[in-house]
């Protein structure tokens, strides 16, 4: 990596960067950078982090600190910053997710605890039965007869509550007790919130632990601000408040999204005040087209913005972009008028997987005559929500990639992925001699010579699980469990290995043991994606479909009117050139089969707004 002076640093891959932009990468205050959708937050962040780097301002062993709220977008953001400046610098550029920060903690502080804190290191995470069960050992039994989902719900408000030290003895704190040590034949178990008060206890009370982490990292990034929880602000401010930590900290109010699972809604005005951060605005749109940001501006108002000023990219003609809306008299009709619309964009030259079907919750209520019927245009289409986890997953990437090597070993890409992470695993560094390097690579072929012959024998199942665990046994599981300490917790690694399986199975038997094809369908580039709108955050397609805009979709509209809001507008603006909304006059497949607008009228008006939308009825 070529050091430059500051004043001669220049953007990387010949991005131009806005004056508010451009300041924000350059400044050496704590800042909260206000980014609208398609504002290129993640890009604003690794030129930041390149300038740090390439300047030389960020100092070796110094570190940066990127946090997010999804791993994909916690592992884009880290791809990006590597391309720019080098594999040199992959250790001290950290990038990771709110749940992994604060388990990093525990983890690696777990001793700091006193004992009566101090969970085993199996714990497991997130185990529903054992939360439960702890709950009626602790003696509560569901005296209300809530339904599963308000019963987590309370379990996880009961667990919040509690604060470290125990001093109360409550329900919360003996079932805390319970969970830390385990019970019964029940492993420990503690949830994500649970690892987090540990984390900010561990800081909290630890000075030489909370000045270390202060020493290591010398600049902060917080993407996706606006969702941050009052918990994981706490455990910010524990660990860089008044330290000479420089934050950088990106957001936008009106993508405001998880206010349900505990956004700090005062987030912004807290941390402008307790970090005495200034404020950077970026107002240019780089994804939609015009006649999108136009309908996006329309909703400004109903989101408490008073600052409409946004400038659309120049790459598009005024007229550009469409926005439909589809009055459907059933679902039979929403999926014909879909489809075939769809069916025009693939053969125009667009990609499935650059289109997109958004539901607000619950996709397989909404999507399967639309699967049904593009599968009459032979086209694929599938539920996002499980493969949009695993296939971030190392372990899944890992295998992924060895595959395709086995395959073809003409994958430079893939070739450079599996060596760094097969050397990582065997721990062979620079201080390992060539000899055990090129030791490494010779096993490495070796093992993708004997995967080959297994690939050519795999006739069912069973044959596909022995080369899936001969490739493991290869790289060893207390290896991986060591590199990863996330797949030391329970049965996890098990279950991702089972789940991943299963799905790359049913591609293979799909395409009749097409290698390649399979794994490309497993990865959904040849297939369009459906998910809710909470999983498409930070995503961006040629054409979005929204399904089903309506009251029984928006049920909790009354209540929580500003989110369900910006949840619209985060659909909305996930679409590059097109958006096509739909309502559904009668879903038959529904426990209320007639459907209505009346709560969410007010998105209705805005799209029958002159000049806005094509209805379609």
């Amino acid at each position: 990596m070529k050091i430059v002076v500051p004043e001669k640093w220049m953007p990387c891959d010949g991005v131009v960067l806005e004056d508010s932009a451009n300041s924000a990468v350059r400044t050496n205050k704590n800042i909260l950078v206000i980014a609208g959708p398609g504002a290129g937050k993640t890009e604003l962040l690794a030129q930041k982090a390149s300038y740090l780097f390439q300047t030389n301002i960020c100092r070796d062993p110094q570190k940066i600190l990127a946090i997010s709220f999804k791993k994909d977008a916690a592992d884009n953001l880290k791809k990006r910053v590597i391309k720019r400046c080098g594999k040199e610098i992959e250790t001290r550029f950290v990038s990771m997710t709110y749940d992994a920060f604060s388990k990093s903690i525990l983890d690696h502080f777990r001793f700091a605890l006193p004992e009566v804190l101090r969970p085993d290191a199996a714990y497991l995470v997130n185990d529903v039965d054992t939360i439960d069960a702890a709950f009626k050992k602790a003696g509560y039994n569901n005296p209300l007869n809530l339904p599963v989902y308000k019963l987590r719900t309370y379990y996880e408000r009961v667990l919040d509550s509690v604060e470290l030290p125990f001093t109360r003895n409550d329900l919360g704190e003996t079932v805390w007790k319970l969970l830390l040590k385990g019970f019964d034949n029940y492993k420990p178990t503690l949830s994500f919130k649970m690892i987090c008060i540990l984390a900010e206890f561990i800081i909290k009370t630890n000075y030489k632990i909370k000045r270390g982490l202060q020493l290591t990292y010398k600049y902060v990034f917080l993407d996706e601000f606006q969702d941050t929880t009052y918990l994981q602000y706490k455990l910010v401010k524990q660990c860089f408040l008044n330290s000479g930590s420089i934050m950088t900290a990106v957001g936008d109010n009106k993508q405001r999204i998880m206010v349900w699972a505990g956004a700090l809604k005062t987030v912004f005005h807290d941390f402008k005040t307790e970090f005495n951060a200034e404020t950077h605005k970026l107002t240019m749109n780089h994804r939609s087209a015009p006649r999108l940001v136009d309908l996006q501006r329309k909703m400004y108002a109903s989101l408490n913005e008073s600052d409409s000023t946004i400038c659309v990219s120049d790459k598009w003609e005024p007229d550009d972009g469409m926005v439909t809306l589809l009055i459907a008299e059933d679902e039979e009709n929403e999926a014909a008028t879909i489809s075939e619309h769809i069916s025009a964009q693939i053969e125009s030259g667009i990609e499935p997987n650059k289109l997109c079907i958004l539901c607000k919750q619950k996709p397989q209520d909404y999507a399967p005559k639309i699967i049904a019927e593009l599968r009459n245009h032979q086209i694929l289409a599938r539920i996002e929500n499980d493969y949009q986890d695993l296939i971030k997953e190392p372990i899944v990437e890992m295998l992924i990639s060895l595959l395709r090597l086995v395959i073809d070993r003409k994958r430079p890409h893939d070739w450079e992925f599996i060596v760094s992470t097969t050397a990582d695993l065997w721990n062979i560094g620079s201080l390992q001699s060539n000899d055990d390097y090129f030791k490494m690579q010779d096993a490495l072929s070796e093992e993708i010579e004997q995967l080959s012959g297994m690939m050519q024998d795999v006739t069912c199942k069973k044959d596909f699980h022995a080369l899936l665990k001969h490739a493991i046994q290869f790289w060893g599981g207390k290896r991986i469990k060591a590199t990863f300490p996330i797949y030391s917790q329970g049965t996890y690694l098990n279950d991702l290995l089972n789940k991943f399986q299963n799905y790359m199975w049913m591609e293979l038997d799909t395409t009749e043991m097409d290698w390649l094809l399979a794994i490309e369908n497993f990865e959904g580039l040849h297939s369009v994606p459906i998910m809710t709108i909470h999983k498409s955050k930070g995503l961006e397609y040629e054409v979005v479909y929204f399904v089903g805009l309506e009251d029984s979709a928006f049920w909790s509209f009354k209540n929580q009117p500003e989110e369900d809001r910006c949840t619209f507008f985060v659909a909305l603006s996930r679409a590059k050139k097109e958006i096509l909304f739909t309502f559904c006059k009668y879903r038959y497949t529904s426990r209320y089969p007639k459907q209505s607008h009346d709560q969410i009228n007010e998105f209705f008006d805005l799209l029958r707004t002159p000049g806005i939308a094509t209805i379609i009825e």
